[in-house]
Parts: C-alpha cells; sequence; structure tokens
C-alpha cells in the first residue's frame, strides 16, 4: 500500500515530491544490482539498501561497455542502449521507480555505437556513432521527448563528439581533441565554443554534473571543482572542511569518483577506498552530501556528511548515480 501508484500520484498532487538516490553497480562484466541510498534502521547515519529489482526482466540488461547510458526523468530512469552488446543499438527501456519495474519505450529510428545522454527541459538528447551504407562512421543526434513518447532527429552532425552535458542550461558536447561545441537548436547546428577550450578535459573522465546549471568536476588531484563561464576556466569549490581526498578520476581502473545533483542545491559525491587490511578482497563505498552556494562570484561547498555506505568486493564499479523524484 505505502508503494502503490495512486498514493505517488496523491503526494505529486500535494507537491510532496522527495528526492532518492539511485545507485548501479557492476560486478565482474556482466552482472548489475541496484541500491538506494537509506537511513540506518538505528544509530544514525545512511547505508547503501538493494532495490528488488528482477534479474530476469528483459529490460534489466548488462550496462557499462560503452553502448548505453542512463539518465532519469521525474521518477523514471530511462536505459538507453543495451551494454550486453558491443555493436550498435537502438534499445530504450524504462525503470519506474515507483514499482521497481521495466518497461519498454519506443527505440531509438537509428542504431548508436559510443553514445552519450542528457536530459533538458524533459528531451533526452543521445549523441552517437551511427553506420552509414557508404561504409562509414557519421555522429548522430537523437531526441526523445518523454512526454510524448516520440523520437527526432535534428539535421546537424558533430562528427568525432564523445561526450555530451550541460553548461548554463544549454546542451554543449565535447570531441575526441578537447574541443567544446554549443547545440543551437534554433538553426539546428553545432557551433564551436573557443571560449571553453579547458572544459574539455571532461573527455577523459567520467567524474562531472551539472547542478542548477553549474558544470562540476574533479581535478587530476582529487579536488571538487567548478567550471567558471566568465572567466573561462576550472576553479576549486572552496570552503570544503573535513572531506578527504578523493581518488584521481583519471586513474582508469576500479571505481571512478561519481557526482550528481540531489534535492536541489547538494551534490552527493560517492567514492571507494579499499580496506586497511593488508590482501583484503573487499572495499568500501563512501558517500559525501555537500551542500552548495555562490557568493561573491565562486561556489562553495559545506560538507554535511560523509561515510561508509556499502562494503562490496574490490573491482566492483560504479555505472552511474542517479537522482530520482519520486
Amino acid at each position: 500500500m505505502v508503494a502503490s501508484p495512486e498514493l505517488y500520484k496523491v503526494r505529486s498532487l500535494l507537491g510532496l515530491t522527495e528526492s532518492c538516490l539511485y545507485v548501479c553497480l557492476r560486478f565482474g562484466f556482466s552482472s548489475c544490482k541496484w541500491y538506494t541510498l537509506s537511513s540506518k534502521s538505528s544509530g544514525g547515519g545512511y547505508v547503501l539498501a538493494r532495490v528488488p529489482i528482477a534479474n530476469d526482466s528483459p529490460c534489466n540488461v548488462g550496462l557499462g561497455l560503452g553502448n548505453s547510458d542512463l539518465v532519469t526523468v521525474g521518477s523514471d530512469i530511462y536505459n538507453i542502449g543495451k551494454t550486453d552488446k558491443t555493436t550498435p543499438t537502438s534499445i530504450v527501456s524504462i525503470l519506474d521507480c515507483k514499482t521497481h519495474m521495466w518497461r519498454k519505450a519506443p527505440s531509438m529510428p537509428m542504431e548508436l555505437e559510443s553514445f552519450s545522454a542528457i536530459v533538458l527541459d524533459r528531451n533526452i538528447f543521445v549523441l552517437g556513432r551511427c553506420y552509414h551504407q557508404d561504409g562509414t562512421w557519421k555522429s548522430s543526434l537523437q531526441v526523445i521527448n518523454t512526454d510524448t513518447q516520440t523520437w527526432d532527429i535534428p539535421l546537424c552532425v558533430l562528427d568525432l563528439a564523445s561526450h555530451t552535458f550541460n553548461i548554463d542550461g544549454n546542451l554543449h558536447a565535447v570531441n575526441i581533441f578537447g574541443w567544446v561545441f554549443a547545440f543551437n537548436s534554433k538553426q539546428g547546428r553545432w557551433d564551436l565554443v573557443e571560449i571553453y577550450p579547458s572544459v574539455g578535459e571532461i573527455t577523459y573522465s567520467k567524474s562531472y554534473c551539472e547542478i542548477d546549471n553549474v558544470l562540476y568536476s574533479v581535478s587530476k588531484d582529487g579536488d571538487l571543482r567548478w567550471y567558471d563561464t566568465d572567466k573561462t576556466r576550472w576553479r576549486d569549490l572552496k570552503g570544503l572542511v573535513g572531506l578527504p581526498k578523493l581518488p584521481n578520476p583519471f586513474a582508469g581502473y576500479g571505481f571512478y569518483v561519481k557526482l550528481t545533483g540531489y534535492g536541489g542545491r547538494k551534490m552527493m559525491v560517492f567514492w571507494s577506498r579499499y580496506f586497511s587490511i593488508p590482501l583484503s578482497p573487499m572495499e568500501t563505498i563512501y558517500c559525501a552530501e555537500i551542500a552548495l552556494e555562490r557568493r561573491n562570484g565562486d561556489c562553495w561547498g559545506k560538507l554535511e556528511w560523509y561515510d561508509g555506505v556499502l562494503s562490496v568486493l574490490a573491482g566492483t564499479k560504479f555505472v552511474k548515480v542517479l537522482s530520482v523524484t519520486l
């Protein structure tokens, strides 16, 4: 009864929605499990609690081999693609976080490979590569309106693109050379943005997120930073006291640091550390909650708390951390 769709509908009409964090972890090469950040039953603090999602669901696929991405719209998690495939794919499925049931969604018009997805105004933009009959690979942008569940293909091409992200509420993409382009939706084209060259560093790291139209990331030194569009450079997040040094997100093995917005102007940071016990096969996932504030042209962060939230086998990897509205 507590998880009934009718109850969620009434809560939404009363404006009593809340944000919840969902974490997808990959164990080995294909086995994935879902968790949500929950309060401990006693003693205070938080833990990652397992989400009961049927493994035999036809939509519950591998995730994380380059041909899939996960994004959220409201209480739905969209699984764009299918990671147990190493070939181009057009499959899309939706996890309803109110019922924890998968359902099928309209497939992409064209099969894509090595793509990246982002949500803007309840539209999901998917940028990737598609194979043409002339034997070449070309970039393609496909957009789904999540309200009408219909796909569109804007007439624009951006070759060699790898990542999409949000700067000041606008769709941007970076190519393999670190060049940044802004999508001009009115004219249906990509414009080279020369004033944002250093933001292309995120090509080599997936440790970034957008909160309140500000792009945040983790530096090579493990420091939280934000991108100042006025001064066109990365700047350190000020005011953090008590947050331990984060792992190098460019290391290329084990966990990457994962960032996501949460419940308004807050950031949730996830990372892992090996146990201090020599030769231990386990490692601990940590989570930190940081309140964000703009002050005198700077971005400031205040550490609310951080703690270990789950112990896992060494080598377990994050697929994605997502904030869902229920």
